[in-house]
């Protein structure tokens, strides 16, 4: 009962947002999606809305802090991920763990522990396959989720050598954002690389030297990106 209450105060209060941005009521709107967030911080309705008329009225600067801030909300959130995952780990459960890893990795992609997690996911993807190889075709229910994809969960693959799984996420992140020059970049090498690596007589440290030139070009295009700010 309460969650059909909820639902309905949803749409409510979606239309009137919608309706104030028709007449360009910006302040109203702005008052009354900051109220409703107070109410429930993790609401995402008013925090696009938040978002929207602080755009809108040219306020870009507090735009950047409110998806700062809902950043920092969404990171503390990504450890229920991370406990599960350790739970799951814990029943031998490894599917489910590896799945929970990726997930809190591509919430939280700035964590001190992706390092440590990514070692982590490509030991139990071994576990799971007696060769250590992982079956990329398969296409189970228990799978990644592509609203899960990020430009560090593609490199997590990378790092581990599934260079294929690697492109699946990045076409899927330029498909949905087709000016994302980093996964464009990445893209592109990896191909490459996949391609080079079907050749006779390319040898692994191919893997190697792609990291290598992929974590280069990263770190121009941030410098780039810094300059530009």
């Amino acid at each position: 009962m309460e969650n059909n209450q909820f639902e309905e105060d949803r749409l409510i209060f979606v239309r009137q947002m919608e309706n104030f941005f028709r007449q360009k009521m910006f302040p109203e709107a702005l008052s009354l999606s900051e109220e409703r967030l107070a109410r429930f911080p993790l609401d995402v309705d008013a925090g696009v809305f938040v978002n929207r008329v602080l755009i809108a009225l040219g306020k870009i600067k507090e735009s950047r802090n409110v998806l700062r801030i809902l950043e920092k909300e969404i990171a503390k959130l990504s450890f229920v991920y991370l406990r599960a995952a350790e739970c799951y780990e814990e029943q031998g459960l490894t599917s489910d763990a590896v799945l929970c890893y990726q997930k809190f990795v591509s919430l939280n992609p700035l964590s001190a522990d992706v390092g440590v997690i990514a070692e982590k996911i490509s030991l139990l993807q071994k576990e799971q396959s007696p060769t250590g190889a992982v079956d990329e075709s398969d296409e189970g229910e228990d799978e990644l989720k592509p609203e899960f994809y990020t430009v560090t969960l593609a490199d997590l693959y990378i790092k581990q050598g599934h260079l294929q799984m690697a492109a699946d996420v990045l076409a899927e992140i330029i498909r949905k954002d087709p000016v994302n020059v980093q996964a464009r970049v990445k893209l592109d090498t990896v191909k490459a690389v996949i391609a080079r690596k079907s050749s006779p007589g390319d040898t692994i440290p191919v893997t190697d030297n792609l990291i290598k030139t992929l974590s280069g070009w990263l770190d121009n295009i941030s410098r780039l990106k810094n300059h530009a700010t």
